[in-house]
Parts: C-alpha cells; sequence; structure tokens
C-alpha cells in the first residue's frame, strides 16, 4: 500500500481545514477559535472498503498506538479541541509544533496522508529611507 504526503499551507482562514473536509467527506474540525488550527493535524486517510461509515482514530499522545475508533464529527472536533487546550495550556502558548494525528478510515476517501497546518496573518513592515 502507497501513501502520498501532502501539506496544506496557507494564510489564516484560507480555507486548508476544510478543504480537508471535503476530501474526507464530513466535517470535523473546531471553527469558534480565532486560529481555527492552532497546532498541526497529521490527517492520514485510509481506503477501507468495509468502512461505510468514517472511522477515526487518535494517536495516544507520546506513542505510536491509536486509541479506539470515533464515528461522530463532533466527538472528533471534541477530541481535537481538549487536546489542543490541554497542551497550549502546559506550553503556555498559542500556537504548537507538536501535531495531533488521526486516522480516518472510510470506503470514500483516498489513501493519503495531509498535514494541516496553522495558518497566520502575515504582515509586511515596509520602511522608508
Amino acid at each position: 500500500m502507497s501513501y502520498r504526503f501532502e501539506f496544506a499551507l496557507g494564510s489564516q482562514s484560507d480555507g486548508k481545514s476544510s478543504l480537508l473536509e471535503a476530501l474526507l467527506g464530513f466535517r470535523f474540525n473546531v471553527r469558534e477559535i480565532e486560529m481555527g488550527t492552532p497546532q498541526p493535524l497529521i490527517l492520514q486517510m485510509v481506503h477501507y472498503c468495509s468502512a461505510l461509515e468514517p472511522r477515526c482514530r487518535f494517536q495516544e499522545e507520546d506513542s505510536k498506538e491509536y486509541g479506539s475508533p470515533i464515528v461522530s464529527g463532533s466527538t472528533i472536533a471534541d477530541v481535537i479541541k481538549s487536546r489542543t487546550e490541554a497542551l497550549l495550556k502546559k506550553t503556555k502558548t498559542s500556537v504548537s509544533p507538536k501535531p495531533i494525528v488521526m486516522r480516518a478510515e472510510f470506503a470514500h476517501c483516498p489513501n493519503l496522508t495531509i498535514i494541516d497546518t496553522p495558518g497566520f496573518d502575515l504582515k509586511v513592515a515596509c520602511w522608508f529611507i
């Protein structure tokens, strides 16, 4: 089985997370905070013929193991939100490079890994002499 790796790069509110949701086929990401993705989300999509409903598993903290499958989009969003809040509180930062890894098995998705990166508002300072 081969996998492709792609990165979703862009500025804040460019729709990177929405693109991932469109490729996967259901809504799962948190949208109630100013920066929608404050830490990278590694989304491992696995085409699984018998999975007529998406089954998502999160990689356990500091482990290669994955947890129990979650099928509810709102529960997936809650897991992403709670992990993000716990990490940002622990590190006392607003953005973290440590990724959340989610494996999604679904009959209607390709074998593809995409990394959703935090978006930033880039401001350019111009100095005139």
